[in-house]
C-alpha cells in the first residue's frame, strides 16, 4: 500500500510515477489500497461486534465493486469512494469513503454521506441508500448514485438515482423510476452521465443507466425529471457466454448490458455511447441524441433498432467495467486472461488494435471498477477496483488472503508504445470513424 509522502504525492498528482513504489515497468499500474476483508468506520469494536452478531456485517464474506475518485481544491480533502452492493444481507453501508483509518491491515470504509442513509434498509425512509453496484463523479462535481433498491433477490424500494454536491456533501437531486419504467425483473447497476453544459450550469444532463436483468436502457432527464426505458437485442447476454473461467475458479451468470461509458464531449457534434452485455464477446454503440429522443420509445421502448450497433470483432472472453479518456481511448478488462485492455476508437474495432496494458495473474482477478479522472494538473489516471468476484460467484471467498486491490496510473504513463497511443492532436477535429457496425448505419457514417 502507499503511504504517507507516497500517497499524498500520488493523490495531489505532483509526483512522478517513480517516486511512488518501487522499480516497475511504466506502464504496470501502482498499487493505492488493498483489502483482506471490507471493514466500515464503527463507533467503537462493541458497536462492530452487535452488528456481526445481528446479522448485519458478515465480515468477510462481502466485496466491492466500484471506483471512482473526487480531487478537491483545498489540501487534504481529496475523497476515494467505493461501492458494496448488497448481494446479500451483511453489508452495513452500500457506499463510502476509504478513511485514513485501518484495522487489522485493512483500509476502513466511513459511509457515505453518514451512516443513518443505509440504515434501516427494510423501511424504506425517503434518504435511503440500499444498494449501490457502480457511481460516477461528472465534470460539475456532483456524485451520481443509482441506488437498485434490493437486498439480494428482495425488492424493498423503488430504484432511485441520487445526486450528492461533493463540495458540500448534500443531496442536490432524488428522481425514484416509476413503475411503468422499469422491468418487471430489473438490477439497475451502471450509469453514464452525460453532461453537455458544464461551464454553464450543468442544466443539460443525461443519465443512461444500464438494466443488467431487465435487458434495458434507463435514460433519465436530469432538468425535466422524466425517464423511459429502452430495449434492444444488442442488451442480452449470449448463452454461449454465460459460463465464466477465472483464476481457476468457473460460475455461471447470463449478465446483460452492463458496460457503459460515453465518448468525448465536442461542442456541436453527436455523442456516443459505448456498451456492452457482461455475458459478451461483443462492442456496441449507439448515438446518444436518438437515446435522448422520448417521442421514439413513447409506444414501444423497442422501437428502433436500426439506431443500434455491433462491431464485427470480438473479445476473447467477457469483460464488465469500462472507460473513455478524452482522447477517445478505451480501456476495459478481459475477464479470463486477466489484463487490461485499451483500443483506440479512431481504429476499427478489432482484436489486432487491442493492446494489453497491465496484466497480472494475481492482482487483476475481475476489474469490476475502471474510471478515466482527471487530477488536479488535468493529468488523466486510470483507477481500478478488482473485486474477485469469481470468488463470491462460488462461494470461495476467504479473509486469509488479500482479496480486493484499487490499482491506479497516468494515462500517459500507460500508453505509450501502445496502438492505442492518440494519432491526433485532439479529439475535437471529427468523430472517429464507426464502420464495421451491424446497425443500419453501417459503414454510411
Amino acid at each position: 500500500m502507499i503511504r504517507g509522502k507516497q500517497w499524498l504525492c500520488f493523490i495531489l498528482g505532483v509526483c512522478s510515477m517513480t517516486e511512488q513504489l518501487t522499480a516497475q515497468n511504466s506502464r504496470n499500474l501502482k498499487l493505492i489500497h488493498q483489502w483482506n476483508q471490507l471493514e466500515f468506520d464503527y463507533k467503537s469494536a462493541m458497536d462492530r461486534q452487535k452488528d456481526i452478531d445481528l446479522g448485519l456485517f458478515a465480515a468477510g464474506a462481502i466485496a466491492p465493486i466500484d471506483v471512482d475518485v473526487f480531487y478537491t481544491t483545498s489540501p487534504g480533502n481529496n475523497q476515494i469512494f467505493v461501492t458494496i452492493p448488497r448481494f446479500r444481507e451483511g453489508v452495513p453501508a452500500s457506499l463510502g469513503t476509504i478513511s485514513n483509518k485501518e484495522l487489522n491491515g485493512n483500509p476502513v470504509i466511513q459511509p457515505y454521506p453518514d451512516w443513518q442513509w443505509h440504515r434501516h434498509p427494510q423501511r424504506c425512509l425517503k434518504n435511503r441508500i440500499i444498494s449501490v453496484f457502480r457511481i460516477k463523479i461528472d465534470e460539475c462535481n456532483r456524485l451520481w448514485i443509482v441506488d437498485t433498491g434490493k437486498i439480494g433477490d428482495k425488492y424493498l424500494c423503488p430504484p432511485q438515482i441520487l445526486a450528492f454536491d461533493l463540495n458540500t456533501n448534500r443531496l442536490m437531486h432524488q428522481y425514484e423510476f416509476p413503475v411503468e419504467v422499469v422491468s418487471l425483473q430489473h438490477l439497475l447497476v451502471t450509469p453514464a452521465v452525460d453532461v453537455r453544459d458544464p461551464k454553464s450550469g450543468c442544466q443539460d444532463t443525461f443519465v443512461y443507466v444500464a438494466d443488467v436483468l431487465g435487458f434495458s436502457l434507463l435514460v433519465y432527464d436530469v432538468a425535466n425529471k422524466k425517464s423511459w426505458r429502452i430495449q434492444d437485442k444488442t442488451f442480452y447476454p449470449f448463452p454461449t457466454h454465460g459460463t465464466y473461467n477465472i483464476a481457476g475458479d468457473s460460475f455461471d451468470l447470463m449478465d446483460g448490458i452492463l458496460g457503459l461509458t460515453l465518448s468525448p464531449f465536442v461542442s456541436g457534434k453527436d455523442r456516443i455511447l459505448y456498451y456492452h452485455a457482461m455475458s459478451s464477446p461483443t462492442e456496441n454503440w449507439v448515438y446518444t441524441s436518438n437515446l435522448r429522443n422520448e417521442t421514439i420509445f413513447s409506444e414501444d421502448p423497442a422501437a428502433a433498432p436500426q439506431i443500434f450497433n455491433t462491431y464485427r470483432d470480438e473479445r476473447s472472453s467477457q469483460s464488465a467495467a469500462e472507460a473513455m479518456n478524452r482522447d477517445g481511448v478505451l480501456f476495459f478488462g478481459l475477464l479470463s486472461e486477466i489484463q487490461i485492455v485499451c483500443w483506440n476508437s479512431w481504429s476499427e474495432y478489432k482484436k489486432k488494435n487491442f493492446d494489453v496494458i497491465a496484466s497480472d495473474s494475481v492482482s487483476l482477478q475481475f476489474p469490476s471498477g475502471i474510471k478515466v479522472i482527471s487530477n488536479k494538473k488535468n493529468e488523466e489516471e486510470l483507477w481500478i477496483l478488482t473485486s474477485r468476484f469469481q470468488r463470491v460467484a462460488s462461494g470461495t471467498l476467504t479473509s486469509r488472503e488479500i482479496n480486493f486491490r484499487i490499482q491506479a496510473g497516468k494515462v500517459e504513463d500507460l500508453i505509450p508504445g501502445t496502438k492505442c497511443k492518440p494519432k491526433l492532436a485532439n479529439y475535437n477535429n471529427q468523430m472517429p470513424g464507426q464502420g464495421g457496425g451491424y446497425g443500419l448505419y453501417g459503414n454510411s457514417q
